[in-house]
């Protein structure tokens, strides 16, 4: 890290003092890494920027003290997912194409996870693409809702999402569903520690596993999960089924993202587009956003990562 580099960091920062806990965690145990950051924060709107804020105060909540580890694992997870790219880029494919090799792999080694977890949160800070998708989950789902409404989410791991939508003045009941029951305990102890107070009903579904939703919900959102499915057409239609008349679903998924446990490879937005349209879904909405604030274009051709925000209604 530069002394220039350590100046424009600062005075990006100055006024958003959790997010710069966050950076300086990262940055004590990773110096390279603040020409990475310094990109993905210069590319942030003011607004963006408050989400950041928003995500750095939750996230050091998760933390607990625990920045030093928590950057550790970052940085190991993002020499993870270096792994992964190379061979994405090499051969034009996931390397994993099934839930069984994911299982074997990586969700059935709780040390891998516990460590893959502690860094994806931080990206949730760091990273602009995941910020700038968090923003549009803010803004433009929660913020342009003004009746009660029935919540639902889908794989809603840590539990920021569901904190956001449960304070909320018109939140009424909140689910989230996961198909494992670590992960639902993992959400619970993280809801505990964010302090939220209005009931969370979490329960164990397997979506690829059941063919209608019992209730309806007026937000449903699944974020950063159909890339980790091998039919994710089937979770969006089941999904299609939960919602209710005026309902909408908010879908957050990557395009040429690989990672260590990432099965389902989207390559465009039109395939993101055909994906959800094929399931009953009208678009209203959609955002697209590449890692560090990179032009969607050059994104695109040069097979980097991006994130797709989609908000939908039933067709």
């Amino acid at each position: 890290m530069t002394v220039e580099e350590d100046a424009a960091l600062e005075a990006l920062l100055a006024e958003r003092s959790e997010t710069k806990a966050v950076v300086r965690a990262v940055l004590a145990v990773w110096p390279e890494h603040a020409s990475y950051l310094l990109k993905s924060f210069r590319s942030r709107t003011p607004r963006m920027l408050d989400t950041t804020e928003a995500a750095a105060v939750a996230s050091r909540k998760l933390m607990a003290g625990e920045d030093s580890r928590f950057a550790t694992d970052y940085r190991w997870t993002c020499d993870r997912l270096r792994d992964e790219e190379l061979f994405f880029h090499r051969e034009g494919r996931y390397r994993l194409s099934t839930f069984a090799e994911a299982l074997a792999e990586v969700y059935s080694n709780d040390d891998y996870m516990s460590r893959y977890m502690s860094g994806l949160l931080l990206t949730q800070v760091l990273w602009y693409n995941h910020v700038a998708l968090l923003d549009m989950f803010l803004g433009n789902l929660l913020g342009a809702t003004n009746a009660r409404f029935d919540y639902l989410e889908v794989g809603p791991g840590h539990g920021l999402m569901i904190y956001f939508a449960a304070a909320h003045p018109l939140a009424n009941a909140l689910e989230g569903w996961d198909v494992s029951s670590v992960s639902l305990a993992q959400t619970r102890a993280a809801l505990d520690r964010l302090g939220v107070v209005k009931p969370v009903s979490l329960v164990e579904t397997d979506i690829l596993q059941v063919h209608s939703s019992p209730r309806r919900y007026d937000l449903v959102v699944i974020s950063e999960v159909l890339e980790h499915l091998e039919n994710p057409g089937d979770a969006l239609r089941l999904l299609r089924t939960a919602i209710s008349d005026q309902g909408r679903i908010y879908v957050n998924v990557p395009i040429n993202s690989p990672s260590p446990d990432h099965l389902y490879l989207l390559s465009s937005p039109r395939n993101v587009e055909e994906l959800i349209t094929g399931a009953g879904f009208r678009i209203e909405e959609m955002q697209l956003h590449a890692t560090q604030g990179r032009s969607i274009e050059s994104a695109l051709a040069n097979r980097v990562s991006v994130s797709a925000g989609v908000i939908a209604r039933p067709s």
